[in-house]
Order: structure tokens, then C-alpha cells, then sequence
């Protein structure tokens, strides 16, 4: 018997808060390991005159770790229990950094990153589902807007760290080690909260399509807005005349947005529709980069760059919340893997085909590409609610 299939008993306030505190510095946690890894190990591998496309590759295997692990995730916390396994998961990421600086070949690196995504995945995807358990309708979007901002929080501040520490000898892994292993420290908090023990549905993303379409494209199309903005609007700011540190300004603003905006648009969603709130985001997705284009050589840039990036990435944090209504607790494990699985999928393939834009456009193919995806998406969810509303 698992610790998690002991009987449920009601959760108290302060078990809950426990929990959250946990939940939260492991989302820290996971964002830092991917804003740390990413731009570190590109680095490295750019000092060493790796080709360009190997780099890409390698950074790539973390996100196809993601795709390809999430499926048995539910299945493993069913059996193991859900504190054994996030342990088992973050030791292996310790495990992984530190053999990073000891086996430095080009093949170990893809090797490494792939086991490191598995690490960053499990992490992810188990205390999101946890969260989600957990938390009351009452106060759920707050929560997890707080979840999305602390998450991307440690993604931004990731690059910083590196920055700071420098690229030389094992001492930005050591860092990485250490922050990691500190972020699951709070987890023993949460050992009274523990979530329902997992079904045997597993995260089918084609199932799980046809049961919740909308919830399921949110998760694409954030993953797909996101990625594409962090790898491409420096290189749209270049292009269009803009000076280098000011290519990295804006994409700062940017990401200011994701962090600044995501609670205030988890309270919202616990007091109105939240279909017409993920509407109204990714209305945001179609505006926003075609108001940015037409500011382009006035002030309004920063503020808009700063609304476009923080109401775009509700459409991630809306669609968690989502997803807890239309999934059970038993089932939302599996769900959850399929959300963020579909959240990495489109961020593999965001920034190819808007570089593709780009070149069929250039520069402003890439603000087009945004704009079609995130219209598309508006409109399957208007054409779902006229049909739910339609059959009421």
C-alpha cells in the first residue's frame, strides 16, 4: 500500500497552507532548473564551437523528455505514492547536475539533458496536479496564478543566476544542485495533504483532446506563445532597428507581464466566467502582437509588450483551472501530464515555425504567426461556447 491510498481524511486549514508553501517552492524550483540549464549549457556548448543546430537539438531533449515521460507519470504515483516519487525525481536532478561538469562529451550532454528533463517534468507536472487537488474552488485561480507566476518567476531569474556566477568549472551545477535540492526541502510540509491516489487513465493527449478540446488547445497554444515570443523578439527587436540592450528590455517587459499579471487574473477567474475570461485572453494573443507592431516607434511598445505578455500567459493559468472542473481528482494526474505535455509540445514547435514565418516575412512574420494561432484558438473557443450554450 502507497501512502497515498491510506484513507482521505479532510483536509485542515493549516495542512493545506502547508501544502501550498511546499507546492510553490518546488514550481520555484523546477522554473529556476530550466531558466539556469537552458541558457548555461547553450552557452558552454557555443564556447566549445558546437554547431548551431546540435545546440538547438540539445536543448530540445528536455522537452521531449516532458512529452515522452508524462504518460507513465500517473502510473508511477499510483504505484509509488505521490512524496516518493517528486523525492526520487529531485534527487535524480541533483544526481544529473553534478555529473554534468564530470562528463562534459557532446553525447553524455544529450544524454544528461534528457535525464534532467525527466527530473524538471516529473517535478512539474506532479505538484501542479497536486495543487490543483487541493486547493478549494473558492480561492483555485488565485492559487494557481500564484503557482504560473513563481514557476516563470524562476525561469526569468534563472539567466540572472547564471550571469552572476559565471560560466567557468562546476560551480554554476553546484548552484543548480543546491537550488534544487533546496526547493524540496519544504515537501515534508505537505505530507498531510497528500492528493488522491492517481486512476489507471493515463495522460492520452488524443483522448483527453476529444474530452476537453478547449482546455487541451490552451495548453498548446501557451506553450506556443511563449516560446515563440522568448526565442524570437529579440531577434524581431534587432531586425526592426532596435540596439541589442534594448532587444533584451523588451523581452524583459515581456516576461515582466507573465510574472506581474497572472495572480491578478487567477482572482478573477474565481469570480467570472472563466470560458469568457480564457476568451478574453486570447483575444489578448491576437491583439497584442499587432498593437505591438503598430507602437513600434512609440512609447506605447513597453506598455503594451508588458499587457500582451502577462494576459497571454492566462491563457495557461485559466486553463488549469479549467481542468479542475472538467477532471476528477482521481483522473486530474493524467489530465494534468497531458496539459503540460501539450504545453511543451507547442513550445518545440513554436519557434520553428514562427522562425519560418519570419522568413517568409521578415521580420514581421513572426507578430502574424502569434496572431493566427492565438485567433484560431479564440475562435474554437467562442464556436464551443455557442455550442454548449446551444444545447443548454
Amino acid at each position: 500500500m502507497t501512502q497515498d491510498t491510506l484513507p482521505v481524511q479532510p483536509l485542515t486549514d493549516r495542512a493545506r497552507r502547508l501544502a501550498m508553501l511546499a507546492l510553490l517552492s518546488v514550481s520555484l524550483g523546477a522554473g529556476l532548473m530550466i531558466g539556469v540549464t537552458m541558457p548555461l549549457l547553450s552557452m558552454l556548448l557555443e564556447l566549445r564551437g558546437t554547431d548551431t543546430v546540435l545546440i538547438g537539438l540539445n536543448a530540445a531533449m528536455s522537452t521531449f523528455a516532458i512529452l515522452l515521460t508524462g504518460p507513465f507519470l500517473p502510473r508511477a504515483i499510483r504505484r509509488y505514492g505521490t512524496l516518493p516519487v517528486m523525492y526520487l525525481s529531485i534527487v535524480f536532478g541533483i544526481a544529473v547536475l553534478l555529473a554534468m561538469p564530470v562528463f562534459t562529451s557532446l553525447p553524455a550532454w544529450f544524454v544528461l539533458r534528457f535525464a534532467l528533463g525527466i527530473s524538471v517534468g516529473v517535478a512539474w507536472i506532479a505538484s501542479e496536479a497536486w495543487l490543483n487537488a487541493i486547493v478549494t474552488d473558492r480561492n483555485r485561480g488565485k492559487m494557481l496564478g500564484l503557482y504560473v507566476t513563481c514557476f516563470a518567476g524562476g525561469f526569468a531569474l534563472g539567466p540572472v543566476i547564471v550571469g552572476l556566477v559565471g560560466l567557468d568549472g562546476p560551480v554554476p551545477f553546484l548552484i543548480g544542485a543546491a537550488i534544487l535540492g533546496a526547493s524540496a526541502l519544504p515537501l515534508p510540509l505537505a505530507r498531510h495533504a497528500l492528493p488522491p491516489v492517481p486512476s489507471h487513465a493515463a495522460g492520452n493527449i488524443g483522448r483527453l483532446m476529444l474530452l476537453a478540446p478547449t482546455i487541451m488547445l490552451a495548453a498548446a497554444v501557451s506553450g506556443l506563445s511563449d516560446a515563440t515570443v522568448f526565442a524570437l523578439l529579440p531577434v524581431y527587436a534587432l531586425r526592426v532597428g532596435f540596439a541589442p540592450e534594448t532587444a533584451v528590455l523588451l523581452l524583459s517587459t515581456f516576461l515582466a507581464g507573465n510574472l506581474a499579471l497572472q495572480v491578478p487574473l487567477g482572482w478573477l477567474a474565481d469570480r467570472m466566467n472563466r470560458r469568457l475570461l480564457l476568451a478574453i485572453c486570447g483575444a489578448a494573443g491576437v491583439l497584442g502582437p499587432l498593437a505591438f507592431w503598430l507602437a513600434l516607434d512609440t512609447i506605447l511598445i513597453w506598455p503594451l509588450l508588458f499587457a500582451w505578455g502577462g494576459v497571454v500567459m492566462g491563457i495557461y493559468t485559466i486553463g488549469l483551472c479549467m481542468l479542475a472542473e472538467r477532471f476528477d481528482t482521481a483522473t486530474l494526474p493524467g489530465a494534468n501530464a497531458a496539459f503540460v505535455m501539450l504545453y511543451s509540445l507547442g513550445s518545440m514547435s513554436g519557434p520553428a515555425l514562427g522562425g519560418g514565418a519570419m522568413t517568409l516575412w521578415d521580420p514581421h512574420g513572426m507578430l502574424v504567426f502569434g496572431a493566427l494561432a492565438s485567433l484560431l484558438f479564440l475562435l474554437i473557443v467562442l464556436g464551443r461556447a455557442w455550442v454548449r450554450n446551444r444545447s443548454d
